[in-house]
């Protein structure tokens, strides 16, 4: 179960490890590394990874002691803690929440 600041501070840590990765991306580019295609995909796979995370989280509701309720999404907790571990892979980073 997590609160509002623990939801807050992991979009921040998200957010940053997007942009780390597509400033890696840019600079490849810049630098005329030939074959980024692969890399591009993942960077718009990336995105849209942060994109549901943001719509998961951005109509949160939250149970009588002040923890987010999993109730009203579309996703399964089980499936978003999928795309967090998605999300740690390309980024190679350790965010979690622990939504149950």
């Amino acid at each position: 179960m997590v609160t509002a600041t623990q939801i807050s501070n992991y979009m921040i840590s998200i957010y940053e490890a997007l942009s780390i990765y597509a400033d890696e991306l840019t600079t490849k580019e810049k630098l005329g590394h030939k074959s980024l295609t692969e890399t591009k995909i993942i960077s718009t796979l990336l995105t849209m990874y942060v994109d549901i995370m943001t719509e998961y989280f951005s109509q949160a509701t939250y149970d009588i002691d002040g923890y987010f309720d999993t109730d009203y999404n579309f996703f399964e907790p089980e499936e978003i803690q999928d795309i967090m571990l998605r999300i740690n892979l390309i980024c190679d980073t350790n965010y979690y929440l622990d939504l149950e």
